[in-house]
């Protein structure tokens, strides 16, 4: 039998159960619906709603935010009203927080020796390119294209098939080839990656294939180490 204390509390309890799940609907409902549409990076959105969806689709070039077999693509944001010297701190901030360690000292390097030159006009290609991957631009800065007999091969090889471009496990590591980047270990060559047409002319990837082959050299100290922020201003 049930004490008084029961029969006072149990409907009270339902009560608070009956709120609690309508607002869970009230908010939780509404915030997974908007995360299927949105991300830190940008807006997700059906490739048909995409501006460029099909500007590419005759070479079969992925556009900024898309992934292959995905029927939606990432659209970056897109800043508005911001003065250079906004601009600038933006993308110095944005050259030095990327995905990987190797885009990090590529391009806060790069920012740190170019951005404060850059022309309004080659702020804005560099907006636009720090949207791309990040191994993407790696491969574009550092890579050059093949040529001969295997140029082809190059270009088709999985990256992920290394049996036959790592050595013997008895054989001893080879040393760095002269002029390597100081974090670069071993002389395992992944797939080529072909630039897209849209970077193809691109002043910005010129300079920072340039800023590749200066810091490389030897003698150059590399890219082991990301400038402070007063280097970089």
């Amino acid at each position: 039998m049930a004490s008084p204390l029961h029969a006072i509390l149990r409907p009270a309890a339902a009560a608070i159960r009956r709120s609690s799940a309508q607002l869970l609907r009230q908010v939780v409902r509404p915030m997974a619906t908007a995360s299927r549409h949105v991300s830190l990076s940008g807006y997700i959105v059906p490739r048909s709603q995409s501006s460029n969806s099909n500007s590419n689709s005759n070479n079969g070039e992925l556009e900024v935010g898309e992934l292959e077999g995905a029927k939606f693509k990432v659209e970056p944001l897109r800043r508005v009203g911001e003065d250079s010297a906004t601009m600038r701190a933006r993308l110095l901030y944005q050259s030095r927080k990327r995905g990987t360690l190797e885009s990090d000292l590529l391009l806060s390097t790069f920012a740190a020796e170019h951005l404060s030159q850059m022309t309004p006009e080659q702020l804005r290609q560099y907006d636009l390119f720090l949207d791309e991957n990040d191994w993407d631009i790696y491969y574009w800065a550092t890579q050059e294209p093949p040529t001969g007999q295997n140029a082809d091969h190059e270009v088709q090889q999985d990256t992920t098939d290394k049996k036959d471009t790592l050595p013997p496990p008895s054989s001893p590591p080879p040393s760095p080839r002269a002029g390597e980047w100081a974090q670069t270990v071993g002389t395992f060559k992944p797939a080529y990656r072909p630039v897209p047409a849209r970077w193809a002319d691109s002043e910005i990837l010129k300079l920072l294939k340039e800023h590749v082959k200066t810091r490389g050299a030897v003698g150059k100290g590399g890219m082991a180490f990301m400038p402070s922020l007063e280097e970089s201003r």
